[in-house]
């Protein structure tokens, strides 16, 4: 015996009630989503200045002589290595390295948060000036580039500490929370 008057599908309520609850759930994934897109690309940037930073120091040493690492003149996703003292203010032909970020990574200069923590000079602003020095690094004795992905409070950072002998990748995933390495 079939049920003449049972349902035979969904109600306009229920049909709405779901949209409605699948419309929530995916506007948490999105959210989440896009604060893990953050986080990866800041981390890359971090990870990728500090890499540069360390083959700077590296070739200061290899060709004896004084590089200096800025920001481009307004590109502030592109970092540039010159054959010449801080602040280089040289030719095209002093010009021997240079690193991009991608996406919308940039980096900053101003209104960097607990700068204190992870140094005293930011380089952005000064730019980082490598010396070759006898048994030592060619990295300047302390200092930092932060990078920002797009607007979001996501901070990452390569420093060089005094006592240390290399440059550090830093993270810093809110303007709540220390700095930490990565």
């Amino acid at each position: 015996m079939r049920d003449v008057h049972g349902k035979a599908g969904m109600t306009l309520t229920e049909v709405v009630l779901v949209v409605a609850i699948m419309g929530i759930l995916s506007g948490m994934g999105v959210s989440s989503f896009q604060s893990a897109i953050a986080n990866a690309r800041t981390k890359d940037a971090a990870y990728n200045v500090t890499a540069f930073m360390e083959k700077t120091a590296n070739e200061a040493r290899r060709l004896s002589t004084t590089l200096c690492v800025q920001v481009a003149s307004g590109n502030t996703r592109k970092l540039l290595t010159f054959r010449s003292s801080c602040p280089a203010n040289a030719g095209q032909d002093t010009r021997i390295d240079s690193l991009v970020l991608e996406g919308a990574s940039r980096i900053i200069n101003s209104d960097v948060p607990s700068a204190s923590l992870i140094g005293s000079v930011n380089f952005a602003s000064t730019g980082a000036e490598f010396t070759p020095r006898q048994g030592l690094s060619a990295a300047p004795n302390k200092g930092f580039f932060v990078i920002r992905y797009g607007n979001s409070d996501v901070y990452g950072a390569a420093s060089k500490q005094d006592k240390q002998n290399s440059f550090v990748p830093l993270l810093k995933v809110s303007t709540d929370t220390d700095w930490a390495g990565i």
